[in-house]
């Protein structure tokens, strides 16, 4: 319902429930706020925002007032701007206004630096939000001259305790703006105002660290505070930022929206794009304080390498490209293959499957990571299929949300942030997960089946609710809650939350694709979307894993899913390439390793993550591409040194389809260059020439081949992004599956199950554990979890040393003892699932094996720390 209302004697159309404000900034009408956000609920605190209002006494706080027809707003009489003014004198008589009071201020902005006022160093050359405080706007904002008032300063001792950034609350104004973000916005409430009256602060309960509390370090509470009270260490002293570049976080497949802030050249800070359609400002701690660190990491690759005389050297670029070319031009067909990231661009992934296809006649082109490298092609269309199910904002608006293998609050914040959301509307949460987590503390259910029954657990409640289809009539509940460890009704308090009807949503994670399972339990989980009508998304891992399957990073996917062995895709492909493709499917990852190894695999192209096994030293020829130095660059024949995200122009895709730009923000570090301009160049080198100029020329290219593209052709993708749609859609439907062949990890001689978590707390071969500062205290890691029982059986104590043992190989881990983990299993979370000895080097997408574990002596613990 439209009302008209009257600010300052101009006529104002607003909505029913709008504030005055809101309705006073629609006008571009200014109302100064302190405690006031967009994101935050009217607090009325900070007294700033008071107007008049005919008809009601007093003066209002514009910020908590809802408009009515035909009211009279004045926001600028001379009694509102005194009150404004005495109002603000109080707040800053607790904050050192040495420099906001000065006379002199607007003249010796260029000279604070070398000034000191009232003997202390208190003023505004010495707060690190010096020129971004909004206390310095706002005594312009209310003509403040004169305080009054002595300066109350605390002497609160500048918290420097936690690992992200500095809490100095003698800085604080108390607008409590932390402490609502935190709560209303992160649903967490780890800040809270302490004491009362003029001994108030904020701060945690009893004081704790914030290592010691539910916080997950997402810098909410940093980005709301409007002085220097709160600010991240790594950028603290780096000033008023120069520029804004809107960009994308590369950490998983949420796709954050991010502004990176650059300064004399690099990226010193990133921050929220508060118009973000995944995550409207909010980050987590990876997109918050693990970027600047990968983009300037010390590891950075800077110029190209070639070995000569066994030493890899520096050479020009002209060199290294002609040398790749001329290595590649000995091995094409089976011989070559390639390997690529889901960390880069589409545009960098869609030129390097074509690369392989076109100039080397090898469809040999495969993921380290990503989908598990045992299921089949059906089951990766299935998973990629039900990717274009839902959007985000439907798992905010669910009432029923069903999470099967998917720690989300550690491996994807930003949707689980979006649950807590339909949590705190009403929504109900089931998680089936072995391993009891801070997602299953909040769920109306918990479901804790042995690992690599899901599907079973799954059919079970399809029966329950009454499902008379084929494959589900014989389903018996006992048998059921005998195979998975649930009990039956407990299976049957899933299916009543489930049949509702009401909207639900189902989200599945690793817990389901790393299992050897993955293709019947996704068509448990199809089945079961079908029969409760519930929406389905797949939760990948790596940034742009989606993106990389779209563009064809796949051995028998051609791009947009297309495959291989039909005929009618190749001719499509081959007219618009002018290349005659082989008929025949290429080798995945495994299978390249496997040709490796036997010989038949001469060169590869790697331009993504892998484990560094030693059948890489059978290669004829090794070109590696990346942005930092590692072991695999040590063994390449040629090294080629990439651009970040943050220096390249391109998309990526997240996990509902949403396709979003990022851009240059600095100039390439050292001599790097973006992927796809490296690929265009090498392919230049070995054959036809390539017309792409830039990546806006690559994506016009991809969306003349894929459809689905076509809304990503603009070159100037706002931050909304597009999204990407393949037609027809798939749809839930009732579909048959075995309920046999249950998973059996744990043996006479390795008798314990260790679940695997890839925590993603690494980007493009940087650890963001060993090479963000801080990072290591929020996620553990060379940790292995045990029930209390299994290590008092084992003799051993929490905290102890221990050795990990499996059929594949040994790790020295320290323990830790929990009931959150089942008798008879183990848990351990590994920044690379292939970097871990325990598992199968080759088995990227392995969940869980069977290993023992015992304790180390103190002859081996000291000979481990020698």
């Amino acid at each position: 319902m439209s009302l008209t209302l009257s600010i300052n004697g101009l006529q104002i159309q607003a909505q029913q429930g709008t504030t005055v404000l809101e309705a006073a900034k629609s006008a571009d009408i200014h109302v100064p706020t302190l405690c006031w956000l967009p994101k935050l609920k009217p607090f009325g605190a900070c007294r700033l925002c008071v107007v008049e209002i005919e008809g009601l006494r007093g003066f209002p706080t514009a910020c908590t007032v809802p408009v009515a027809d035909g009211m009279i707003v004045r926001t600028d009489t001379d009694a509102v701007k005194d009150l404004r003014r005495e109002t603000l004198a109080l707040i800053l008589s607790e904050h050192p206004y040495s420099c906001l009071a000065c006379a002199e201020r607007s003249a010796c902005l260029e000279f604070q630096s070398t000034i000191r006022k009232a003997g202390v160093t208190t003023g505004c050359q010495y707060c690190p939000k010096t020129l971004m405080c909004e206390l310095q706007k706002l005594v312009d904002d209310v003509a403040l001259r004169d305080i009054p008032y002595p300066i109350s300063y605390r002497g609160v001792p500048v918290g420097k305790d936690d690992p992200f950034y500095d809490r100095d609350y003698n800085l604080c104004v108390l607008c409590g703006r932390c402490v609502r973000v935190c709560s209303e916005v992160r649903h967490l409430g780890v800040l809270a105002f302490t004491y009362r009256g003029n001994r108030a602060l904020v701060g945690t309960a009893f004081g704790r660290s914030h290592l010691e509390t539910d916080c997950e370090f997402c810098g909410s509470c940093v980005d709301a505070c409007p002085t220097g009270a709160l600010f991240d260490k790594r950028g603290k002293w780096e000033g008023k930022p120069q520029a804004v570049v809107a960009s994308v976080c590369p950490h998983c497949s949420v796709g954050c929206a991010i502004n990176l802030q650059i300064k004399n050249g690099k990226v010193v800070r990133a921050v929220g794009h508060d118009e973000g359609p995944a995550n409207a400002g909010e980050l987590c701690v990876r997109g918050r304080f693990g970027i600047v660190d990968v983009v300037h990491s010390l590891a950075r690759l800077k110029t190209p390498l070639l070995r000569r005389n066994g030493r890899l050297v520096e050479v020009s670029w002209d060199i290294a490209l002609d040398a790749a070319a001329q290595g590649f031009r000995q091995h094409t067909g089976d011989e070559f293959a390639t390997i690529g990231s889901a960390s880069a661009t589409n545009e960098e992934n869609y030129l390097l499957q074509k690369f392989a296809r076109v100039v080397q006649r090898s469809h040999n082109v495969a993921l380290a990571g990503g989908f598990p490298q045992h299921s089949s092609e059906a089951d990766l269309l299935d998973s990629i299929q039900t990717l274009d199910g839902p959007a985000l904002r439907d798992v905010r608006e669910a009432a029923v949300i069903l999470v099967i293998g998917a720690n989300l609050f550690e491996s994807h914040p930003l949707l689980d942030l979006h649950i807590r959301h339909a949590l705190s509307l009403g929504a109900r949460l089931i998680t089936v997960d072995p391993r009891e987590t801070k997602m299953t503390r909040r769920s109306a259910l918990w479901l804790r089946p042995k690992p690599g029954s899901d599907h079973v657990l799954i059919a079970g409640i399809i029966k329950a609710l009454g499902s008379v289809a084929d494959g589900f009539v014989g389903v018996d509940l006992e048998r059921v809650a005998e195979i998975t460890r649930v009990e039956s009704q407990t299976i049957i308090a899933a299916a009543e939350l489930l049949g509702k009807g009401a909207p639900s949503v189902i989200l599945y994670g690793s817990g389901v694709t790393d299992y050897p399972t993955a293709g019947n339990t996704l068509k448990a989980i199809s089945s079961l979307a079908a029969l409760c009508h519930a929406r389905v998304l797949g939760v990948p891992g790596e940034g742009n894993l989606v993106g990389a399957y779209d563009m064809g990073l796949h051995p028998a996917l051609l791009p947009g899913y297309r495959p291989v062995a039909d005929a009618q895709a190749r001719g499509d492909f081959e007219a618009a390439w002018k290349v005659t493709l082989p008929p025949a499917p290429g080798r995945g990852f495994r299978e390249i390793v496997e040709g490796i190894r036997g010989g038949q695999v001469q060169a590869l192209y790697l331009a993504g993550e892998m484990p560094p096994l030693p059948e890489l030293a059978k290669l004829s020829f090794l070109v590696v591409q990346d942005i930092v130095s590692s072991e695999l660059t040590r063994c390449a024949h040629v090294v080629l040194p990439a651009t970040t995200f943050a220096e390249s122009d391109g998309t990526l895709t997240n996990l509902e389809g949403r396709v979003q730009r990022v851009r240059p923000a600095i100039a390439p570090v050292g001599e790097a260059r973006p992927g796809w301009q490296i690929v265009r160049d090498l392919a230049r080198r070995l054959g036809p020439h390539w017309p792409c100029e830039s990546a806006a020329d690559v994506m016009a290219e991809i969306a003349a081949l894929v459809p689905a593209y076509a809304a990503a052709t603009c070159r100037e993708l706002g931050v909304s992004g597009a999204l990407r749609r393949f037609q027809p859609l798939a749809t839930a439907q009732m579909e048959p599956f075995s309920l046999d062949n249950i998973p059996t990890f744990a043996d006479a001689d390795f008798p314990l199950t260790l679940i695997a978590e890839r925590n993603l707390f690494h980007h493009r071969g940087v650890s963001l554990t060993e090479g963000v500062k801080g990072m290591n205290l929020v996620k553990d890691e060379e940790i292995v979890h045990l029930n209390p029982g299994d290590a008092a059986r084992l003799g051993i104590a929490d905290k102890a040393l221990v050795e990990v043992v499996s059929a594949h190989g040994t790790a020295e881990c320290t323990a830790r003892l929990t009931d959150g983990v089942p008798v008879t299993t183990a848990f351990i979370s590994i920044n690379r699932l292939a970097d871990s000895a325990v598992f199968p080097p080759l088995a990227s997408g392995v969940k869980a094996c069977g290993v023992r574990v015992r304790p180390m002596t103190k002859s081996e613990i000291r000979m481990t720390k020698e």
